[in-house]
This record gives C-alpha cells, structure tokens and sequence, in this order.
C-alpha cells in the first residue's frame, strides 16, 4: 500500500510540474526550460547518487548505457516534451507522451521474442485508438492553442519514441549494474550537456540568452520532476513494477485536471480529448498487466 501512495505521489508531482511549466511557457523556449530543469535536477540527485551509491563496484558497460539511455530520456524526450507543449498544447502533449508503453512492447515482440497475453493486446488497440483521437482533436483546432500546428502531435509522438527506447537501454543496464540514483544522475548529467550543446548551436540562442529569469520560473518544476523521479524509483523499491507503472500514468489524468482548473484561459478543451486521454491511460494499464 505505501509503495501505491509513492507511486501516486510521483505521477503528482511530474503533472504539477508540467502545469508550472506552462504557465510560463510564453516567456522562455523549450530549449531553456529544459536547461533549466535538467540544472535544479543534477542539484538535487547528484549528492543523493553519491550517498547511496558503492562507488567501489561501479560497472563501466552499465555505465555506458545509462549514459545512452539519458540521451534518449531525459535528453531527447525532455526536448520534444517542452516544445510538444507548444505544438499541441500541454493536454494532447501529455495524451501522446504517455502512449511510450505501446512503442516498448513493439521492440519488445520484435527484438525480443516477447508474447502479450489478450489483455496486452486490448490494450495497444486502446492506445492506438486514443492517439488517432487526441490528434483528430488537434487537427479540427478544439484543443489548439496559439502555438498548435495541424501537425502537432508528430514532436509528442517522436518524443515518446525516444523515452520507449531509453526504457529498453536503462532496464538492460539496470541488469548489468542494479544502480537506479546513479543512473538517473547520470541520466541527467548527459542531458545537461545535450541541452549545452543545443544551445550552443541553436539560432534562438544568439537572439535571445538564458538568464536568472528562466532560473527563476523554472526551479520549481525542475524540483518537483526531480522529486518525481525519486518517488518513482521509493515505489519500485516498495511495490511490483507490474502495479507501480499503471499508476505513474495517472500523471496524465492529473495534468487534465489541474490544466482545467489552471489554465483554462491558455488552454481548450474538448469532451473528446479527456475521453481519448483516458482511453489512453486504460490501455497502458492493460499494456502493463503481465
């Protein structure tokens, strides 16, 4: 039971932080944001990986992939995540990020050999049938925000690609060196210097600079997906994976709820979307069931 409220808690805190981070989407870019995000986090998980962590056993081949499952997620996926807010608003974004369950079980029947029993497979017909929704939704510009393009919803769908991926890489080094807070340290230590490298190179970056400003309006996302994280990793320890990931995908039902009653002056909503994202989060639990 503890491990459930863990879990719990965690999909609330990864919603509240997304909220926070659109209310003040229109003064930064996705590239800052993420920045920003990534910094507060390296803050908060390096000293905890460093306490809890034997650094006398590390594995370097572990390593090595949970250095590759950071470039996907945080890295890749966090990028996509920030600028799927603008492309498809923070609803639908949410809706199509949380179908990542769907991609990792195509790999795995494909590269893995994996069988699904009949519930797995009502459930990727769920998913498919909530995406195929949510991006009719953004398309007939019910849900669109100022920002919405009629193909929005391809940024989230990359995105959720890339976070599928990272979860095959970070288990495979998980098998190799059990280390979760070190690995998500890590993780998060190469999406920093993906996002530096973006930076870098980026044409918005000449036009406009990161400053204390984005500092400020993002510290406390970046607090609360840090803390996000941490619970996550508290429920796995206390409970199965097999109940622990169904209910991290509440985070979309609690970003539906908290957009509606916050942002309802930069955000629309339609019946259809809320239907769509709950068909999506009852097909990811029967995806997850064993």
């Amino acid at each position: 039971m503890f491990g459930i409220a863990l879990a719990l808690l965690s999909a609330l805190a990864f919603g509240l932080s997304q909220i926070l981070v659109r209310k003040n989407l229109d003064k930064s870019n996705f590239v800052y944001i993420s920045l920003t995000v990534t910094i507060i986090g390296n803050i908060i998980l390096w000293p905890l990986a460093l306490t809890f962590t034997n650094l006398s056993t590390i594995n370097p081949e572990g390593l090595l992939l949970f250095i590759v499952a950071g470039l996907l997620a945080p890295g890749i996926a966090r990028l996509f995540y920030f600028k799927g807010m603008e492309t498809a608003g923070i609803s639908a974004n949410a809706s199509i990020f949380a179908t990542y369950p769907l991609y990792t079980s195509i790999v795995a029947i494909l590269l893995l050999g994996e069988a699904l029993t009949a519930e797995n497979w009502i459930g990727l017909v769920c998913v498919v049938a909530g995406v195929i929704f949510v991006g009719r939704n953004i398309n007939n510009g019910s849900t669109q925000t100022k920002y919405t393009s009629k193909k929005g919803f391809i940024v989230p769908m990359l995105g959720s690609f890339a976070i599928a991926f990272s979860q095959i890489v970070r288990k495979e080094g998980l098998n190799i060196y059990n280390q979760p807070l070190l690995g998500v340290a890590v993780g998060y230590t190469t999406a920093l210097i993906v996002y530096l490298l973006v930076m870098a190179f980026s044409k918005d970056s000449r036009t406009t600079r990161f400053s204390r400003q984005d500092l400020q309006m993002f510290w406390k996302p970046g607090v609360g997906i840090a803390a996000g994280w941490l619970l996550c990793f508290l429920a796995l320890s206390q409970e199965m994976v097999s109940i622990v990931v169904p209910i991290l995908q509440t985070e979309l039902l609690f970003i539906l709820f908290f957009a509606y009653i916050f942002l309802r002056k930069l955000e629309k909503f339609s019946f259809k979307l809320v239907a769509s994202a709950f068909l999506i989060v009852a097909g990811v639990i029967l995806i997850s069931i064993n």
